[in-house]
This record gives structure tokens, C-alpha cells and sequence, in this order.
């Protein structure tokens, strides 16, 4: 199991909100009209970012 973003959900025009919801800090952006990328090694699937994301672009999927 592991999450990821949809792109096709996902805006990419702004600092993904989602990145300081993380507590592990496995969340990150390469600037602010990029897609946000998981570590999946340091991702523990909370899914904080997933009920944080308003537009629903954080998934889980196997």
C-alpha cells in the first residue's frame, strides 16, 4: 500500500498544502507548479494528507 497524487485532481499552481500536514515530512515539491511527490520510504500512510487535501488529489492504492 502506498499514496500517491493524482495528477488529474491536483490544481499544480500553488504550494501544496498538504506538505506541512506530513509528520514525516514525506511530502515534498519541486516548485510551486510541480506536482507534490511521496517517499514512499518515508511515508507511514496516515493519510493525514489525504483528509487534509481539499481537492481529494492524495490517494492510496496498492
Amino acid at each position: 500500500m502506498r499514496i500517491i497524487v493524482n495528477s488529474a485532481k491536483c490544481p499544480q499552481n500553488h504550494l501544496c498544502p498538504s506538505i506541512a500536514v506530513c509528520p514525516q515530512g514525506a511530502i515534498s515539491q519541486k516548485d510551486i507548479y510541480s506536482l507534490p511527490l511521496v517517499d514512499e520510504t518515508a511515508c507511514v500512510i496516515c493519510e493525514k494528507c489525504m483528509r487534509f487535501c481539499p481537492k481529494g488529489a492524495f490517494e492510496k492504492v496498492e
